[in-house]
Order: structure tokens, then sequence, then C-alpha cells
């Protein structure tokens, strides 16, 4: 049965009222005819009373803000070309806001998933004299004695990260291990999944994160009580960590190494707390009995509850000053350079991702900006080419304000568009800077388009669509729209002050381009000085692999050894190598050179690098000076870079001298140049190249292969691998990549910021060089006549482009000298994001000006050749 509306309802009672009136006027002796028109008389207008009704029930406002919404829909589908151009350009700047936002949320603003996080704080010691922004670990027996003294902490922990070597159903394996001791599973709040998480004081169990379960495992819930050895020790599986559970603190960085994900979680055993120094004999007798442990510590500790981090630190210093006076008098020889610091866990996470993303987040409001820019011109022209519309609707009794909210409809309309295809750009932006540069930001992997970055979407397309949708219409008010009825469609056009305000609009434009270009510009030439070689050294020939010699078999140095020689001996001969050599230990000492007076009373500070003779050649350095060691002299002699030959103060031939410190001792023989091998972006330093034979033992022993290959025959790098592996396949072979590859991965934050950057910048570009066509375009058109004029009188072509270009000169000028001077003070903020470039680097800034203005006028080319083109008879024609 059909059901009644109020209106039907309505209409019923209308008529069951009509009908007792013309009844009781048929009672008082009326004519039927004129009694139902006596009684409508009496009732009055129905179509009025009805309207009356239907305006209770249903809102005036909401009717008309559907009508509105339904006409800017058949308006915006009538003008598809207009409305995809506003459309897309809205997308690009809100997708590209959005993607940074969640970038910046989840790594500056989201705490971190630890319980109590604005409380964790993170401890390591630091070289004082070498490279003191890295983190040289904290000792361990420093930690035992520190964490029973502090009173500024409720918990304390402490950990140390490894490769180490499993053999799993007899497969090897080699994993990120992280050996733990104190609260730390408090202090992170893990979970089991399965199992359970084993307690401080176990020995020889193991908890694994999920990521292993799947990809080892397969999820197997058998997995429990499974025995794995981890250097050829036992160590049973007691549990499983929960899917969500992620470690994002800080990881121990050694030479050479990868940020990789924990695999693994043993604990220390209590004796290794407490244990002699590395490399001591003693040391050496309890690895072979408990397995293997973190030569050095990180500590994570929470604040006691009103416990401020300046007290904290104020405690730690007195502590720290009673530990030192309990060295050994060999300990305070390094005392002296060592020191420790303590910083909130959260900072120490964003490191210099703070300052990159603050840099990448003003730069992306440029792009939105320039975006609205662009989108406010759109809307102005479409405005001065509806001024005769909306002065037809305003002679119909239109009001401004309905025309104006009109207006808005259409710009919130194209926002909401706008906005839905830029969260869709933004979730694929996101994806591929996960997939691309996993490791490029702390925590970049969580980033992700949650509750707070869709309202930001949601409030930034829809002030866009209200700020630059408002522009337009409100230059409609106090204006005399009816004298657009006069004129004909050329001279209807918006006036001298709107051509200007496109004008400015695109000014500004410019500006904001010549800031993004000149960053993307300073990033560029930083990228290009970084991965500058010296010649002969081709980091993309040259293919790297580790080896971690680990189990009672490799204790002693003879089996390590044996192995090494035995893989360079396969290595040389095997087709397409043309050398091959190893990099195993590297020590930042202090370096006596005889006979010369050096840049401090006790030496030169120096990386002294064991490595085999084979080594620098393998990296195709060039030798500079000097001669290589020879095969039968390799413990003896000794090679140097020029960094180090330059590090003395007394000018002289540093060939011949004596040198000695750490475990090296022996005589210069070479000087070769200085390269990049491990990190792009760090300044050479003074080295020294030893032979590994000379180096203190290790178990285990962690060896770099590189193997420089070439010719038509050059072989694959899983053949060179499984030559390694199959000298002992119980020592897995990992990190096979080209050492191209391998510095790629090392800059992977300047890669990103690069990327963004440059991609903003041509964004950027891209948009200013369309918003001055389009505005050049628009003064052409609106010219028409006067071009016409101008070439009825005489101009000849030349002089119409020469016109036209002016024009669009003046426009590009302006906006450039403005943006170079806001350029010359922003640049600074990112001056500790370049390499070897200043923030004010006069070529980049050249440059840029020339690539913006030369393409500017090209884009006002265009225009230019069309207004030369004009037959001066159709523009007489039309006035």
């Amino acid at each position: 049965m059909h059901r009644r509306t109020p209106l039907d309802r309505l209409d019923q009672e209308i008529q069951d009222h009509l009908e007792r009136e013309t009844r009781a006027n048929l009672d008082r002796g009326m004519d039927p005819v004129e009694a139902r028109r006596a009684a409508r008389l009496a009732f009055g207008n129905v179509a009025l009373a009805k309207q009356e009704a239907y305006n209770v029930w249903h809102p005036v406002w909401l009717q008309q803000v559907l009508q509105d919404t339904k006409y800017a829909l058949r308006s915006l589908l009538r003008n598809r070309r207009f409305a995809g151009t506003v459309i897309f350009t809205l997308a690009l700047a809100i997708g590209m806001n959005t993607a940074v936002f969640s970038v910046v949320e989840a790594v500056l603003i989201r705490p971190l998933p630890y319980p109590e996080a604005n409380r964790l704080v993170w401890l390591a010691a630091f070289d004082r004299d070498y490279q003191a922004e890295n983190d040289n670990h904290i000792e361990r027996a420093d930690y035992t004695a520190w964490s029973t003294q502090t009173r500024a902490f409720d918990r304390t922990a402490a950990y140390g990260n490894q490769d180490l070597a499993l053999m799993i159903h007899g497969e090897p394996y080699q994993e990120r291990v992280l050996s733990l001791t104190g609260d730390f599973w408090n202090l992170t709040g893990a979970e089991p999944e399965l199992g359970r998480l084993f307690h401080f004081g176990e020995t020889h169990t193991m908890v694994i994160s999920d990521s292993m379960y799947e990809r080892v495992f397969h999820r197997n819930p058998a997995v429990l009580g499974q025995v794995v050895t981890v250097n050829d020790f036992p160590f049973t599986i007691v549990g499983v960590l929960r899917k969500s559970f992620r470690f994002v603190s800080p990881q121990q960085a050694f030479h050479g190494d990868e940020a990789r994900d924990i695999a693994v979680y043993i604990p220390i055993p209590t004796a290794m707390l407490t244990s002699p120094p590395l490399g001591s004999q003693a040391w050496g007798e309890l690895t072979k009995q408990v397995g293997p442990a973190p030569t050095s510590l990180d500590v994570l500790a929470r604040l006691r509850a009103g416990v401020t981090l300046s007290l904290a630190r104020t405690e730690m210093d007195s502590i720290y000053k009673g530990i030192v006076q309990q060295h050994s008098p060999d300990r305070h020889v390094y005392d002296v350079f060592t020191g420790w610091r303590m910083t909130l866990l959260q900072e120490k996470l964003e490191g210099g991702a703070r300052r990159a993303l603050v840099v990448l987040s003003a730069a992306v409001v440029f792009v939105l900006l320039i975006g609205g820019a662009n989108i406010a011109n759109l809307l102005l022209a479409r405005s001065a080419s509806r001024k005769k519309e909306i002065a037809v609707r305003i002679a119909m009794g239109a009001g401004r304000s309905r025309v104006i909210r009109q207006f808005l409809s259409e710009s919130l309309l194209l926002s909401l568009f706008g906005g839905v295809l830029g969260v869709l750009l933004a979730e694929a932006a996101l994806r591929l800077m996960i997939r691309t540069w996993p490791q490029a930001i702390p925590r970049l992997t969580e980033a992700r388009l949650d509750a707070p970055v869709l309202l930001l979407s949601i409030v930034l397309s829809c002030l866009t669509g209200l700020i630059f949708g408002f522009v337009p219409a409100v230059l409609l008010w106090g204006r005399d729209l009816y004298a657009a009825l006069k004129d004909n469609p050329q001279t209807a056009s918006g006036g001298k002050h709107r051509t200007q305000l496109r004008k400015v609009l695109i000014s500004v434009e410019i500006a904001l381009a010549i800031v993004l270009l000149t960053g993307a510009g300073l990033m560029l030439k930083s990228f290009s000085r970084m991965s500058a070689n010296a010649p002969g050294f081709k980091p993309e020939s040259i293919l790297t692999m580790r080896v971690s010699l680990a189990g009672k078999q490799y204790a002693a140095w003879i089996p390590q050894q044996s192995y090494i020689q035995t893989a360079l001996d396969r290595l040389e001969v095997f087709p397409g190598v043309e050398a091959s050599g190893i990099d195993s230990e590297t020590l930042n000492t202090t370096v006596k050179v005889q006979g010369l007076v050096s840049g401090t009373s006790e030496g030169t500070f120096s990386a002294v690098r064991a490595v085999s003779l084979g080594y620098l050649r393998a990296m195709g350095v060039p030798l500079v000076a000097g001669k290589w060691p020879s095969d039968s002299r390799t413990l003896d002699e000794v090679l140097v870079n020029e960094s180090f030959a330059r590090s003395l103060s007394q000018k002289g031939d540093v060939l011949g001298r004596q040198v000695s410190g750490g475990f090296l001792n022996g005589r210069i023989v070479g000087v070769v140049a200085d390269f990049k091998y491990s990190q792009m972006d760090a300044e050479p330093i003074p080295e020294v190249y030893t032979s590994y034979q000379l180096a203190p033992l290790r178990s285990p022993m962690t060896v770099h292969f590189f193997v420089r290959i070439g010719g038509t025959s050059a072989p694959d790098a899983n053949a060179l691998r499984r030559v390694v592996a199959s000298i002992d396949p119980t020592q897995p072979v990992y990190a096979v990549q080209t050492l191209q590859q391998s510095l790629s991965d090392s800059i992977a934050p300047r890669r990103f910021n690069l990327f963004l950057l440059g991609t903003f910048a041509a964004v950027a570009l891209l948009m200013a060089l369309v918003g001055i066509y389009g505005v050049i375009a628009y003064s052409v058109a609106e010219r028409t006549q006067e071009i016409g004029i101008r070439m009825a009188v005489g101009a000849d072509r030349g002089h119409i482009i020469g016109m036209v270009l002016l024009e669009g000169a003046k426009t590009t000028l302006f906006g450039v000298g403005t943006g170079l001077v806001a350029a010359f003070g922003l640049t600074r903020l990112m001056s500790s994001l370049l390499y070897d470039v200043k923030a004010y680097d006069p070529t980049t800034f050249l440059s840029v000006t020339l690539l913006l203005t030369g393409t500017a006028m090209l884009a006002c080319a265009g225009p230019a050749l069309r207004a030369s083109l004009v037959n001066p008879v159709l523009a007489l024609r039309s006035e």
C-alpha cells in the first residue's frame, strides 16, 4: 500500500475544510457555484498555504543548498576541461601535502609504540674526538655499575645487536639478533603471540619475531620447543612476538652495516655483564661456555614520575665520574676520549629527520599555494566569461549573496572531488615511498592515512575551495553587472583590476617555484658531489658479500685464515673476476709516524683498516705515490690514503716512515687516493691499510669480500655467492650486492629528500608555466581589438610579439626577483642537508634563474605568436 506523505495528508485536510465550508454556505442558501467560490475566498491561497507548510517541514536553506549543488554539478559537467584541470591541480597539491603530513605525523608527532614513551630515554657513549655524532655504545661492566646506582629511573634495560649465523632444520641463515637484559620487555610493552617471553637470568632461550615466524617456520605452531643453533650454540624457541610489535629503538651500527629488522631476541648471560674486556683471554673462554654476546650495549631507561631529563643527566654525570675512577689504568687512556650522552628516545629516533621533514613540509605547502593560485586564476577567468550569465540571473531577481553562494558551491564541489583524488594519490605515494626507501627515515614504514591525516586532507580541500573560490565571487560585489548586458563577449571581460590580480598571483607562483627549484638544485648538486669517485674506482663493477665465521670450528685464527685464503683463491680463478680482496676490521686510534711532527703530540688520529693484499686493487683505487706492498712483506709494509698524508702538519714525504698504533706496526710504502667504500656522504678521513693477519682474534669474525668483475663474461652474483658458500655450507653468505647498491643505500635519506624535493619543484615549475601561459593567453584575448587597431595603424608582427613578451617578462622578473630574495633566506634552513655545497651557492641560484626565466618566456611565446597572427579586419569588425 502506498505510504501517504505529509503533503498528501495536507491536501486531504484542505479538501475536507473546503467541503465543510461549502456545505455551510449551501445551508445559508447560496448557489453551489457561489458557495464553492466563497469557501475558497475564505480559505485563501491554497498553493501559498502548501508552500508555507512545506517550508516548515523542509528548511529553505537545505532546499537551496541542494539546488545550488545540482546546478553546480550540471555547470561543471558542461565545462569538463575546466573542471578536470582544477580537480587534477588540487589533487596533486592535496595528495602531496597528505603524503608528507602522514610521514611527519608518523615520525614527529605520533608517540612511540612503547608504554609511557614520553618518559623513555636513550643512553650511549661517544668518542669526543672522532665523529662525536656517532655513538660507540656503553661497556657492559659500566652499564651494570650505572644501573645499580641510578635513582632517576624506575626501569632500565640494555641491548646489543649482531648479525649471527643460525642453523635451522639443516639450513644456514644469517639474521640480525638482539641480545638483551634488564626490563626490556616491560619498557617496550612486548607480548607473545605464542609461548612466553624469557626472563632475566635465563640462558640459551630464544624469542623470534612474527616476520621470521612466517618467513622461516611458515606459522607452524610446533615452532615452540624447537632448537636452533646460534653460532654453534643451541637455543630453544620459547615464544613468538605479536605481529604488532616493532623494535624501533636505535640499532648499533658497525663498520659497513646496513639497517635490518630484528629477527631473533636472546638473553645476555649474567656472567657477560661483568666479564673482562673484549679480546682478553678470559673473555674468549667465557664466550666458549655461554655463547654469543654483544661487545658493548645501548641502554634504554624510563624516568621516574616527576624526574626531569636535566636532573637525570646531572645524576648520570656524577655516576659516570665514579665509574671512571674505578677503571684500570689501561682504560684511563680511552676515558680521556669517551663521554656519555642521554636524550629522549623520541628525539634520538628523529635524528636528522626532523630538519629534513620540516624542509619538505614547507616545500609541499609551497606546492599547495602554487596550486591554489592556479585554481584562483582559473576561477577568475571563468567568472569573467560568465559575467553576462550572472548579470542575467541578477536581473531576473537572484540576490548577489545567492550568486556568491553558487560560486562557493562550485568551488567546494571541485574541492571534494580534488580531495578524494588527492587522498588516492597520497596512498599510492606512501606505498611507493615505503617500498622504495623503507629505511630512509625512522618509522617511515608506520606512515599511513589515519584519522588525523584524513582530517587534514579534508580541511585543506575545504579551505582551498573556500579561499580561492571566494576571491572571484567577491569581485562581483559592488560591480555594475547590468552593464554587461550591453557589452559584446569581447568587452565583457573582467577589466584591468582582474587582469592585474591574475598577474600578481602568477608572480607569487613564480616566486614560490624559484624557492623550490633552488632547494632542489642545491640537493642535486650535493648528490652530484657525493657521487664523484676517484679515477679508476667504479663501484658498479665491484660485488660485495659478507660472511660471519662463527662456531667452535672458527674460534681460532688458523681456521679463519684458511677459510679466507681458500675463498680468495677460488674467486681469483673464477671466469670474469679481475681481482678480489677482503676487509675484516677497522680500528679508530692514534697513529704515530716516526720522524714527522703530526697534528697532536700523541700522533695522527686515523682509521686502521685490516685488509688483504688484493683489497685496494679489487676496489680499483689508484696508487698516487710509492708502490704496492710486496707479497713477502705484507705484515711489515702498509699503505696510507691522501687524507692521512695531508693530516701531517709538517710537509714532507711520508714514504718510508714507520707507523704504529693499535695492532698496526709497519713502514709506509705507498699512498692511495681517497675513496668511498661504505658511506657515500662521509668526508674522507685519514686511513692506514695493513694486513688483516695482524688484527686481533674475533669470534665471530665478519669478513667483507670485494670482487671486481668485468668484461663480456662478467659472472652472476649468485654464482660467486655459491663459490664462497661451497667452502663451508654452515656459514651463510649474505648481503650480496654491488658496491654501488651499498653506497646508494648509505645515502637513502638524502635520496629520499632529493626525490621528494625534486618532485615538488618539478610540479611547481609546471604549474607556474601553465599559469603564466594562461595569463598571457587571456591577456591577448582581452586585447584582441587593441592589437587589431595597432596592426591597422601600421604595427608589424615583430612589434606585437615584443609587446606580449614584454608583458610576460615583467610578470616573470618580478616573481623571480622576489623568489630569489626568499630563497636566499630560506635555503639556509637546509644547510645540514647539503654535502660540500653552500646554501647560497651562486651557480645554483644563477642556473635556477635562467631555467625558470627561459621556460617562462617559452610559455609566453605561444600567445605572442597567436597575437601576431590576429587579422585586424576581423578584430575591428567585432567593434
